[in-house]
């Protein structure tokens, strides 16, 4: 250990002192709020102190005006040349109450100042003389009344002063202002007064408050970052002090306002003794020590540098990567890895903030195994005790350990109060699993598992529930699942997604009413694929269970045992050619259906020709779809259907741009014409059955495709041309699209009578005209507005606007409507634009419905979010939710109420007679220790368009 000596000289500091003090001669006073004045004393040096008596309110007929006197204390060191300075006849009162009262009551006796610090002085083998240093002033540990002068004024029109001593004579040093922080009486502070002021001198020990931006949960959180010790080992100590000696070149003792640093380490205190030997220090008095993630204060300190050992009392800390900050009455540092802690307790509250405190009577933490416990430990939130244990263990960094979960709770119709309790257990490194018991108040008692694996090429999960005796049902009820990612080589990997639930109301009846199921259909599949340039393939299967009792079994899809994929595509860079070949193999079965095997081969040859200016592609594809038949469920149906069809199309567009300006503002405004020519000569398809086909819902983009149908069971008629254009207008300044229009339709040459069953054939001459309107008005307002014109009908048949606002992540704001009239060629699903989820409806239902959904900051940290969709065709809600959200430092707390109507229980949400269900969910997070209550964050993500859970605003 290198250390570098400083001796601290104050003789000039205290000459400036007593220059300043003999020009202003007087008090230097502050009033508080509550009208008591504070003085400082700014008086000569050398002076005896100040003996301040009571003025009363009564004038005196003369004030006494006693001399000063001034002396020089000698030196038993060297010598130091020092400046006499004239002192003031009488230390006079405040300028403006010297101006009305000439002659005072009293005067007050003059005082002297702080006397001139020594310097350490030593020869060689001879132990230095040092005079006597002056007590370093300490907080109190209690601060009903502050420490110091405190002075009131008196009669009004006598302008006198009433001044009191408490505690010991500050001699002029500077006194911390009366707090006039109150507590409430529904919360008993666990942390006083001086130990809030500790953590407060903590907190300003590191570069970056630990707590910057910490009840902004989207802000970006820099880690701070350890020193390496390697560093430390090569840094030299630096230490200053008031007095230093030295023992045999072995023991060195430091005393008055130490102040050692060593690379990131610094230390403060007001006495410490180094034992060069034994490597060991000893620090006591108002001790602070600080490194890079850590900072603490204590009354005394020992550390055993060789070690690794230390022992620290009455301790307070502050952890800066989690963060937290906490009191221990015993530190104890066993080693680098190990550390035990006495009467603890802890927070993620910054200073000032004591909603929640964990306490402890003994905690031990081993940072090499990663394993911490807790003995008698016990949750206070808000000065209420709300969680006790005996024992407890956790994890002190990321590494799991195996252990108890937060509870979740809920309460809703279906179930009524349901409480479930996990636990994990962390079987390896690479494997682990949650056991969680369930208990439903009106089913009973459920037991839920799920086991999760990673290998260097697998990682996956498998899982289980099972509910021995439903109540309501008087069954036993069951589920399972199996995932797994593998890869296998660089090119060959597998997806595998294994479910099943013993009935079709298994989801519906035992999730919660914040993630109900939205699919009617279970899926399972698994997939193998390969991939390389220019080549893909993948096969696999699919099957589906249904979990919608309102679907038959005719009404099932059909499973795919197995389907295989093969494409090859090809670009040649000297020439604008491009080749492809899309092939693919299904085997289609169901129980009550037409089962086949069909083969489709789609190669094609295409000649892009592009520039920044425009595009022209055209295009040719030979299609050939053949079907082997089995299970035929009609009479005299042949068991083989072969079709090809020649597919010819053409793309082309442009691309004009010119610099227009509006108000001095400079925009870019485009022209984008674009034609696409579709020709497909018409075959009779009615003889083929549909198997995985349905029609594609009309927008702007569906007027470029070579097929309005989905799936390989329909290959439409078409001689037409499509005509369309988008216009823009771009800010130069700022890139904001504040305007974006897109039109276009299709004219037909000949009627489409390729179709699905039960659609009549098509002899418009034109399809619907379509517009879509968009743009960034500014970077937090956007807005969409779309609608299609049926000419046939002279109507609208489509209609949406949107409007958006983002301020993330404090203000979330939706507003849209949507309007969609009943045709035959309507599908079964649809998409809503608000939060891209998909909603089953019936074929054929017209529908006209408003959806509202916000995240808006009220008052005092607190948030209100929502949403309500609404139906003008049934003047009913369909769903909804209203929650309040707060958050802060240390905590956040989220109650929602919903209401809403199940799809999977109502054939037809929309009915009159459609019953609609209530729930309610509270959440408690506590900031770096644990939630209770249900996980919402999930269901506002897929409820809420645009909400973001913190996870996504972290590095």
């Amino acid at each position: 250990m290198t250390l570098r000596f400083y001796t601290v000289y104050l003789a000039l500091f205290t000459f400036t002192e007593v220059a300043t003090a003999t020009n202003n001669a007087a008090w230097n006073c502050e009033q508080s709020k509550n009208g008591e004045w504070t003085c400082l004393n700014q008086g000569q040096a050398n002076q005896e102190p100040a003996k301040p008596k009571i003025i009363t309110t009564q004038k005196p007929p003369q004030a006494e005006q006693p001399a000063v006197a001034t002396e020089t204390p000698a030196r038993q060191a060297e010598p130091v040349a020092t400046q006499t300075t004239p002192a003031p006849a009488a230390v006079a009162e405040p300028a403006m109450q010297q101006a009305s009262q000439p002659a005072a009551e009293k005067t007050l006796e003059p005082v002297a100042v702080k006397p001139q610090k020594p310097r350490v002085t030593y020869a060689e083998n001879q132990k230095p003389t040092v005079e006597t240093l002056p007590e370093r002033s300490k907080p109190a540990a209690t601060v009903a009344k502050n420490p110091g002068w405190t002075c009131q004024s008196g009669d009004a029109g006598n302008g006198n002063w009433n001044c009191n001593l408490v505690g010991p004579d500050p001699k002029g040093e500077a006194q911390p202002v009366a707090d006039t922080e109150t507590g409430t009486p529904w919360l008993t502070a666990f942390y006083d007064r001086q130990q809030e002021r500790n953590f407060q001198i903590l907190r300003g020990e590191f570069e970056q408050d630990p707590w910057q931006n910490c009840s902004n949960w989207s802000a970006k959180k820099r880690k701070i970052t350890g020193t390496p010790g390697q560093s430390r080992e090569n840094a030299a100590t630096d230490v200053l002090s008031d007095f230093s000696e030295v023992f045999e070149g072995e023991i060195l003792n430091f005393a008055g306002n130490v102040d050692l640093n060593r690379a990131d380490q610094h230390l403060l205190a007001d006495k410490a003794s180094y034992d060069s030997v034994a490597d060991t220090m000893d620090a006591q008095g108002n001790v602070i020590y600080s490194e890079d993630t850590l900072a603490l204060a204590a009354d005394t300190v020992s550390l055993s540098l060789d070690k690794d050992e230390a022992r620290i009392r009455q301790a307070q800390f502050i952890e800066a990567n989690a963060p937290f900050r906490g009191t221990a009455e015993v530190m104890y540092r066993d080693s680098k890895s190990l550390s035990r802690y006495h009467e603890a307790s802890f927070t993620s509250c910054p200073p000032g903030n004591q909603d929640w405190i964990m306490h402890a009577s003994r905690v031990k933490l081993n940072r090499e195994s990663g394993h911490g416990s807790a003995k008698n430990a016990w949750l206070e939130f808000k000065g209420v005790p709300v969680l006790y244990t005996p024992y407890i263990s956790f994890p002190v960094d990321n590494r799991r350990t195996s252990g108890l979960l937060a509870p979740t709770w809920s309460n809703t119709q279906r179930n009524g109060f349901d409480i479930a309790a996990p636990v994990y257990w962390n079987i390896a490194p690479n494997f682990d699993a949650v056991i969680t018991p369930r208990y439903m108040q009106k089913r009973g008692e459920m037991l839920r598992s799920k086991f999760r694996y990673l290998t260097e090429a697998s990682r996956g999960s498998l899982g289980a529930e099972i509910l021995p005796d439903d109540q309501l049902r008087n069954k036993s009820r069951y589920s399972a699942t199996f995932k797994d990612n593998t890869r296998f080589t660089e090119h060959l990997t597998s997806v595998t997604n294994l479910n099943y639930v013993s009935d079709k109301e298994y989801f519906n009846d035992m999730n919660n009413a914040l993630g109900f199921q939205t699919n009617r259909f279970l899926p399972t599949t698994s997939y193998l694929y390969y991939s390389r340039p220019d080549v893909s393939i993948s096969g696999g299967i699919n099957h589906y269970q249904s979990v919608d009792k309102t679907i038959t079994d005719a009404g099932m899809p059909y499973d795919i045992l197995p389907r295989v994929n093969v494409n090859l595509s090809h670009n040649f860079d000297n020439m604008p050619l491009a080749l492809a070949m899309e092939n693919q193999y299904t085997h289609f079965y169901h129980t009550d259906l037409v089962n086949a095997q069909r083969l489709n081969l789609a190669p094609s040859v295409s000649f892009p020709l592009e520039s920044s200016a425009g595009f022209f592609i055209p295009k040719i594809t030979g299609q050939y779809t053949n079907y082997q038949l089995t299970n035929q469920t009609t009479a005299n149906e042949p068991n083989s259907v072969s079709r090809f069809l020649p597919i010819f199309s053409a793309d082309t567009g442009m691309t004009f741009e010119k610099q227009v300006s509006f108000g001095d503002k400079p925009y870019t405004h485009t022209l984008e014409p674009r034609l696409f020519y579709l020709y497909i000569p018409r075959k009779d398809q009615s003889n083929i059955p549909i198997f995985d086909t349905a029609a594609y819902d009309t927008n702007f983009y569906s007027l470029f495709r070579e097929n309005r149908f989905s799936g390989l069971d329909r290959t439409q008629d078409a001689n037409q041309i499509t005509l369309a254009g988008t216009s823009r207008f771009i800010d130069s300044s700022t890139g904001l699209e504040p305007l974006k229009v897109s039109l276009g339709q299709i004219f037909y040459f000949q009627d489409r009578k390729v179709n699905l069953p039960g659609i009549p054939n098509q002899t418009s001459t034109t399809s619907n005209f379509i517009g879509e309107l968009s743009g960034q008005i500014t970077n937090h307002l956007s807005y969409t507005a779309g609608g299609q014109w049926d000419p046939e009908a002279n109507g609208f048949s489509r209609g949406l606007a949107v409007l958006k606002y983002r301020n993330q992540p404090d203000e979330i704001f939706d507003i849209g409507y949507r309007y969609r009239r009943n045709t035959p060629n309507d599908q079964s699903s649809f998409i809503n634009p608000l939060n891209n989820v998909t909603t089953q409806t019936a074929v054929g239902q017209t529908i006209s419905q408003s959806d509202v959904s916000f995240r808006w900051p009220l008052a005092a940290g607190w948030y209100g979010l929502g949403r309500w969709q609404y139906s003008f065709n049934f003047g009913k809600t369909t769903e909804s939710f209203i929650g309040i959200e707060k958050e802060n430092c240390c905590w956040r707390l989220r109650v929602i109420g919903r209401r809403y109507i199940n799809g999977a229980t109502t054939a037809n949400i929309l009915a009159p007679d459609a019953k609609p269900e209530n729930a309610v969910f509270v959440q408690l997070e506590l900031k770096g220790l644990t939630g209770f209550g249900d996980q919402v964050d999930k269901f506002l993500q897929r409820n809420l368009n645009g909400y973001r859970p913190a996870s996504y605003f972290e590095d």
